[in-house]
This record gives C-alpha cells, structure tokens and sequence, in this order.
C-alpha cells in the first residue's frame, strides 16, 4: 500500500502595490476584502487532525490564512518556515522595475533568468534549493498527512519545478494566481523495492476562473491507497 503525503499551497491574497515597486521577500499589505477570494479555499482545503498549516515569515501569508478562516475555514494553528519565503531580490526592493532593470535582458515570464542573482539578492534556483529543502523536512515530519501551505507565487512555482522535474528556466513559466491552490503528492510505494515519486494533482486551481474550484471540488479523492 503507498504512503501518500499531499502537499496543498495556496498563493496568498493580491499585494496592494500601486506604485508598482520591486517587494521579493519585502512585506507589503494585501486586499482581502472580497470573500469570493477566500471562501472556496475555505471549502476545498483538507480539515481535520492530520492536516498542518504553514506559512513564510511574511504577513501577507498570515493574512491570507486568517481570511480562509474568517470566510468558513475551522480555526487552526500554523508553523512558519522562512524556507517558503518568496525569492530575495536584494538592492531592487524598494525600486521600480525600470530602476532595476533598465533595458535589461529579462525572461520572457519573469524579471531575470532563473539563474541570475541581483545584487544581494537570489536566482530562482536559489529559491528551488531551498524549497525542497523545506519541503523534504515537512514530508518526514508530518509523513502519510497532509500539509497545507500558504507562500508566494515563486514558491509555488519552485515547488511544480521540483515535482515535475522541469529546467528551472522552465519553471518560471507556470502561471499561479493570488489565493488558488496547487496540490503535489509525495507517494511512496513498493515494498521488495521501495519507491518514491511526486504525483501532481492540480496546479493553479484558481477562484478567478469561472469552475475553478467550489464545493470541495479541489481536494479531489484520497489517493492514499
């Protein structure tokens, strides 16, 4: 029989940025107003005793969890991790994108190649060494359960790069909207000889989209085996 452990991420509430300014890893407020935003996430998301909460250090994280909660998730506890941060951008936090990159080579989905690293900043592989490193310490912990995980949109994408084995420069294409959700499963399975592999059960659930996710429809069948 497999051992699954499911890993559900959600992307936090909309930054509140009308200057447009470089923020990376920088806290910035969130809108979280708009109940349609939250509550299906408050449907869908797994409850019960062996599920556990995490967040970044951010408080946009923190937001965005006490709004699923205020908008019908049950009251729950949750640990942060400063692995799940979103990618440190250094000495451009603060600018504007043309201030930072002025004529700059970018990629064609994001501000800089995966590989680069700004001024006291981190590349985007930077931020998928470190994700999977949290990732592997709350699969051991918490093995066979399930984890819910509130982070940032290039957290997510590290995480699909990890499960689907992609090139990072890759990676930096996958789209993930405020508040949608992304589920990966972690399965270990054989017993003469043990296995393990990432299964990937949806990415980019959103609550934008008009048959996104309601009614529980995100959380899918147990596939524990």
């Amino acid at each position: 029989m497999a051992v699954v452990t499911r890993w559900f991420w959600v992307r936090h509430a909309p930054v509140i940025n009308p200057d447009h300014i470089v923020y990376g890893a920088s806290d910035m407020p969130v809108d979280v107003s708009e109940t349609h935003m939250f509550a299906p996430a408050a449907r869908a998301l797994p409850r019960g005793e062996r599920v556990h909460w995490l967040t970044s250090t951010a408080g946009r994280t923190h937001r965005t969890r006490d709004a699923i909660i205020r908008d019908g998730y049950p009251a729950i506890t949750s640990t942060e991790d400063a692995r799940f941060a979103e990618q440190g951008l250094g000495d451009w936090e603060g600018l504007t994108w043309e201030e930072a990159l002025p004529g700059g080579e970018q990629h064609p989905f994001w501000h800089t190649a995966a590989e680069y690293r700004p001024p006291n900043g981190e590349s985007f592989t930077d931020v998928i060494e470190r994700v999977h490193a949290g990732v592997r310490h709350w699969t051991a912990a918490f093995r066979g359960q399930d984890i819910v995980c509130v982070a940032h949109g290039g957290v997510i994408r590290a995480m699909a790069t990890i499960a689907l084995g992609m090139a990072p420069d890759k990676g930096l294409s996958i789209g993930v909207d405020n508040c949608s959700i992304s589920r990966f499963d972690w399965v270990e399975y054989g017993e003469a000889q043990p296995k393990q592999a990432w299964r990937t059960g949806y990415l980019n659930l959103s609550p934008r989209k008009p048959n996104g996710f309601a009614n529980g429809a995100a959380l899918g069948p147990d596939e524990r085996g």
